[in-house]
């Protein structure tokens, strides 16, 4: 029994397994290298499903929000560029700068990360092209390390360079085959049991908003008039009136070049009513808002950047060390 088991652990029977599994990684089939096909059957073909439905789900998810909140920028940018006149020139826009603010930092949020969702899932179909490379240059470089301790013990430089590059090699790919879709398996893990609430009840906020928020824009054109540009010294009206809360106010754009020097100017007739209804509903979701963008760029951050990174880091530390205590004992 410890004739068999010696036989089993020496370096030619060992240099011989490898060689098996260069051969089987070289032998082409329908589906790819033999090699990976015994490995995809065995459950590496799960993982990679696994990965791929998750990052297809998040970026979708990613995107509904990042739609929903590129619908409530535009109105709150056209708002924030409006004016309102009465007695003193008041720029309606200040009410609804810091809601601006927080949608557009959102936004940005989302825009990357839908961005990311992409480029993940091009690194992975990547991985699944390149990462054979690396497993024949592990396979290739461990034979040839197990032939030089058995045949030239002596050679340490060359025996030294080998293992290295057997270690490096083996880590790479093994990352590759199972380490990065591993990470996204994980990710989707934490997503459906930690932080994916917090990034749907925003989305949901964002969609809330974009039905209920009070629009002063939704009329027609009251008056249009059109001008030589260099007529135009102010882009504010003042309403001749004590304003009561109940009047009509003026709200216009900025004024627009309209080709030929001639520049528009677009206004349009809202009740005051109208304007504190939109201070109000803006003041009361400002709070909600703030909370809800921030938790869901805390949980984007933990979902694409610290858990992955923390997840492969490990994985790497893991594999190094096994793998070179399996080869420079």
């Amino acid at each position: 029994m410890k004739t068999f088991f010696s036989f089993l652990s020496s370096p030619r029977f060992l240099a011989a397994l490898v060689a098996v599994l260069l051969v089987l990684s070289f032998i082409p089939t329908s589906n790819g290298p033999a090699l990976e096909v015994i490995f995809s059957n065995s459950g590496l073909g799960k993982v990679h499903e696994a990965a791929e439905m998750h990052l297809e789900q998040q970026r979708e998810q990613a995107l509904k929000g990042f739609l929903l909140l590129s619908a409530l920028k535009v109105g709150l940018a056209v708002l924030r560029s409006s004016e309102v006149g009465f007695i003193l020139n008041v720029r309606i826009g200040d009410l609804a700068v810091a809601v601006y603010d927080y949608v557009n930092f959102a936004w940005k949020i989302l825009l990357a990360a839908v961005a990311y969702y992409y480029i993940v899932e091009y690194l992975l179909k990547l991985s699944a092209v390149v990462n054979v490379w690396f497993l024949w240059t592990a396979l290739a470089s461990i034979m040839a390390w197990l032939l030089i301790v058995d045949l030239r013990p002596g050679n340490l430089r060359l025996r030294s360079a080998l293992a290295k590059t057997g270690v490096a090699a083996s880590v790479l790919a093994i990352l590759l085959y199972i380490g990065l879709p591993l990470s996204f398996v994980g990710g989707g893990w934490v997503s459906a049991h930690i932080t994916g609430e917090p990034i749907k009840e925003a989305n949901r906020l964002y969609e809330d908003m974009g039905e209920t928020m009070p629009s002063l824009l939704d009329g027609k054109v009251q008056t249009e008039k059109k001008t030589d540009a260099s007529d135009i010294q102010t882009s504010s009206v003042t309403v001749p009136f004590p304003y009561d809360g109940s009047n009509p106010l003026l709200v216009m754009t900025e004024p627009q070049n309209g080709g030929g020097g001639r520049t528009g100017i677009f206004a349009r007739l809202v009740s005051g009513e109208k304007l504190g209804e939109l201070k109000d509903y803006l003041e009361q979701r400002s709070r909600a808002l703030a909370s809800a963008v921030l938790r869901q760029t805390a949980a984007y951050i933990f979902n694409i950047v610290l858990f992955p990174l923390l997840m492969l880091i490990a994985f790497y530390l893991g594999c190094k060390y096994l793998i070179s205590l399996a080869v420079m004992k």
